[in-house]
């Protein structure tokens, strides 16, 4: 069951779209009524599987997509544009192109995957907003009222951009910095109406984090009712409800937050 008031209009783009979060954004997205979505990975094949799925499914709807590596700024800078040059605007965008890593200790981590780990999740998202939020001031607000809005962007951080995971020293710093940079582009853009914001998963049941280290404790640890009071990991559909909400204009006073979804995880 996803959030639906079949009310959203304008344009989605979402990052990461293929798989996991992204993928149940989309089709969130779809199903409150956006009717043009951008779905941007860097994995072609499962793009294309997604995207004929998405047709069959959504046989009203315009679903474009991208191959993307969001490490790329002129790749990053051609999906906005594709984006645009389809529809003229954006105006819903998810940024959820990640990895986990993890596996060793700051003694032990190679240099090449900190920096393929921070190159992906925080490299990505800064250039994912670079190129997002310079669309955005330049359109018109979707609709007239106080609740209007030039467009709004929710970024995936995660509960390890408030705690240290073990062995996870690249991913927590990331997830650190995504939080940080949610709300710098908040205050930059303040009186614009644009609004960012970010949500936090816990452990949620995606194919990436079933292939993580430590994938397989992480989320028992998430069905101990002692660490997690839902008893249970997180799905992927109850983060795009979340994301959904967060860019609607249901929550036009929302702006420059992160957003826990992690079943009470974090109250422990």
């Amino acid at each position: 069951m996803t959030f639906s008031t079949n009310s959203m209009t304008g344009v989605g783009l979402v990052t990461g779209g293929a798989s996991g979060i992204g993928a149940a954004t989309v089709k969130a997205l779809l199903d409150a009524g956006v009717g043009r979505v951008l779905v941007a990975d860097r994995d072609e094949n499962a793009l294309h599987k997604v995207r004929a799925e998405l047709v069959q499914n959504y046989a009203d709807a315009e679903i474009e997509v991208a191959v993307v590596d969001v490490n790329v700024e002129q790749q990053v800078e051609a999906m906005v544009a594709q984006a645009v040059a389809k529809w003229g605007r954006i105006d819903y965008c998810l940024n959820s192109a990640g990895v986990a890593g993890g596996g060793f200790k700051i003694g032990e981590t190679p240099l090449e995957e900190y920096e393929r780990v921070i190159n992906i999740n925080e490299r990505g998202i800064f250039l994912s907003l670079k190129h997002e939020l310079a669309q955005m001031a330049k359109q018109e607000p979707l609709n007239a009222g106080p609740r209007s809005q030039r467009g709004a962007i929710v970024n995936i951080a995660s509960i390890a951009g408030y705690k240290a995971l073990p062995g996870a020293v690249a991913y927590s710093t990331s997830k650190h910095a995504v939080i940080g940079m949610t709300k710098a582009a908040a205050v930059d853009y303040t009186g614009q109406q644009i609004r960012v914001n970010a949500i936090a998963p816990g452990w949620i049941d995606t194919a990436m984090t079933r292939t993580s280290p430590g994938a397989a404790a992480m989320l028992a640890h998430g069905t101990q009712p002692e660490h997690c009071p839902a008893a249970r990991p997180g799905m992927a559909e109850e983060m795009a409800d979340v994301i959904t909400f967060m860019l609607s204009e249901k929550a036009s006073y929302v702006n420059g937050t992160t957003w826990q979804a992690d079943g009470g995880l974090m109250t422990h």
